[in-house]
């Protein structure tokens, strides 16, 4: 196969941090070492929630990186939802407990039924103009786009139409199956336009890849074809230098943001009943949640009378997050309680699992995550209304569990070779 170049549109690229960065990030890397040629086509100047500019010592040396500059409706957004000069928060998480007034939903309808797919579509038509030309020039042998945002899917399908290249459509979400896609204010116009589009998408791509098996068969019916099942995972070379620390306290540590639907109520309210009735666990106990909070969870936890334990933190860089990992008792993965909430499995999972730290998650009882706990030692999972016998999770803890040789099959590596797969039997075909 002499060309192997691959082109990548993400939207989400270093110094861009959080969640949807770390896929692509380290797919690209490994996928240089399987032999590939990626290049990545990213804005110049994206509205990301978090900056962390750590990650640029990641991308792989001599990767071309194709930058264009975006204009994007946020900031005239938040100016009418009475947000100005704020970071937009995803999820629908709301800050205080005020609840969103008139402006604010005349902002979200108009964002909902105006910005489709999502608030980037100004960039579909001169992206699509961009590559289309820099393809006259520069020969290519696959796209590879990934989403959300879907905008992304649209102008890898514009290129796609124009060049006849094969094109795998990546969904790290799913798009109208998303949890927050109903809370949307759609009209029958908006939701007709978003799911002729989804579908152009799920048509069009020649490849189509999402991250759970439950979202692959939900896709699958949806377009009555095959869809890859590629999940999220951890890099081994994050772990490297890991070492677990000695916790003094009893310090329950989550990391990553939580939004109403993730908000574990049943779960603080428990803690709390418990932390009452056992002063020695009040004593050592420590609540240490890093990322941007829903004010719900706030609320919950000084209900629960838990707030004089609990040190909160906004964004830390990646790197420093592994760190928080080694020194902790207890991780919190709590699930969004959502219509599809079977198919979520957060990306942190895999790193909660690497840095072999016992697990308490919270959500359904048959969903994709918890298939994946219980093939691991020291994970305990709950329903969102069960109550939890602390004494067992706290037995649980004294207990460091061995994870490395069952967690193989979800490190970067392994997975992007399944990418490499993919990608030899996609042109392979088309040569065919």
């Amino acid at each position: 196969m002499a060309n192997k170049k691959i082109l990548i549109l993400t939207y989400y690229w270093p110094p861009s941090g959080g969640t949807g960065v770390q896929r692509w990030l380290h797919f690209t890397r490994y996928l240089k070492e399987l032999g590939w040629d990626p290049i990545i086509f990213t804005p110049s100047n994206p509205e990301a929630p978090v900056q962390d500019s750590k990650l640029l010592a990641q991308i792989p040396e001599g990767i071309e990186v194709l930058k264009l500059p975006i204009w994007e409706p946020t900031q005239l957004y938040m100016r009418l939802s009475g947000n100005k000069g704020k970071q937009l928060q995803t999820g629908f998480m709301q800050e205080g407990k005020k609840k969103p007034g008139l402006l604010q939903r005349i902002a979200l309808y108009v964002r909902a039924n105006l910005f489709i797919p999502d608030a980037k579509m100004a960039w579909i038509k001169p992206a699509s103009r961009y590559l289309i030309d820099y393809l006259q020039t520069n020969e290519v042998a696959a796209l590879i786009s990934t989403g959300p945002p879907h905008t992304m899917h649209l102008i890898a399908r514009n290129v796609k139409r124009a060049t006849k290249l094969p094109w795998i459509a990546d969904f790290r979400d799913p798009w109208t199956q998303i949890d927050w896609f109903e809370q949307l204010p759609l009209n029958r116009f908006g939701l007709a336009k978003h799911q002729a589009l989804e579908k152009s998408v799920l048509l069009e791509a020649d490849l189509l890849t999402i991250v759970s098996s439950n979202w692959q068969q939900q896709t699958q019916a949806l377009c009555g074809r095959d869809v890859a099942l590629v999940t999220n995972g951890f890099a081994p070379e994050d772990f490297s230098a890991f070492q677990q620390q000695p916790d003094p306290h009893f310090t329950i540590l989550h990391t990553g943001s939580i939004n109403k639907d993730r908000n574990p109520s049943a779960l603080w309210k428990s803690l709390g009943r418990f932390t009452q009735n056992n002063p020695e666990f009040a004593a050592k106990l420590r609540i240490r949640l890093i990322g941007a909070l829903d004010a719900s969870v706030r609320a919950d936890i000084e209900e629960a009378g838990l707030m004089p334990y609990t040190h909160l933190e906004q964004f830390v860089p990646h790197a420093r997050v592994i760190e928080e990992l080694s020194a902790c008792s207890l991780l919190l993965l709590p699930i969004n309680n959502v219509k599809n909430q079977m198919g979520i499995i957060p990306g942190k999972v895999f790193e909660y699992l690497a840095s072999e730290q016992p697990i308490l998650a919270v959500g359904p009882l048959e969903g994709d995550t918890a298939t994946i706990l219980r093939k691991q030692a020291g994970t305990h999972i709950v329903g969102f209304q069960d109550e939890i016998h602390w004494p067992q999770i706290i037995e649980m803890c004294a207990v460091k569990p061995q994870r490395k040789e069952a967690l193989l099959p979800y490190s970067r590596k392994a997975l992007a070779e399944k990418i490499d797969q993919l990608l030899k039997e996609l042109l392979s075909n088309d040569k065919g």
